[in-house]
């Protein structure tokens, strides 16, 4: 993901809040679930990132979503900055560079796991415990589901990709057989 050098500058600053207040992972799960509801919610959204509102209507926004998420005080008054600057529509590149900022401090990778079917969870539990020992990383895995994969699941984990796929195993059969 590609995302500019404002968001990070967020982040960053917000990450040094909560590594002073031991809530990085608190945090981080917090903005994550900020952002999403802020993309699900197509009036909230136009909220945020329109600057034709009034910035007292998005603080009251702010503060009325803030005590139904019973978010910290420190998330709110951060809410309140990025609403004061007009960067309340940076929120899901934020949260996102606040994510991996977490995720490097707790020693863990993300790999998102893609199956033809939907994984259960003991084997995503089994999937995440294999590539944990070959990333020497604790890995969280997000599902995906793409039945064009036909069986057998495809992992990626930052720039390595471990394709255990049906497609996969097919296309390197047809490659053998061509020579």
């Amino acid at each position: 993901m590609t995302m500019g050098s404002i968001p990070r500058r967020y982040a960053r600053a917000l990450f040094g809040l909560a590594v002073e207040k031991a809530r990085v992972d608190a945090w981080s799960e917090a903005l994550q679930s900020l952002s999403a509801l802020v993309a699900g919610d197509p009036d909230l959204r136009d909220l945020f990132e329109n600057p034709a509102h009034a910035a007292s209507i998005r603080g009251e926004a702010i503060r009325k979503l803030s005590g139904a998420a019973r978010l910290e005080p420190e998330l709110e008054n951060f809410l309140l900055l990025l609403s004061d600057r007009r960067r309340l529509g940076a929120l899901g590149e934020i949260a996102a560079a606040y994510r991996e900022l977490a995720d490097r401090e707790l020693g863990r990778v993300r790999a998102r796991v893609t199956s033809a079917v939907p994984l259960d969870d003991a084997a995503a539990a089994a999937i995440a415990a294999r590539l944990s020992s070959a990333a020497a990383a604790k890995v969280i895995v997000e599902r995906q589901v793409d039945p064009a994969i036909l069986g057998g699941v495809v992992a990626q984990v930052g720039s390595i990709v471990y394709d255990g796929s049906l497609r996969g195993q097919l296309a390197t059969l047809r490659q053998t057989l061509k020579h």
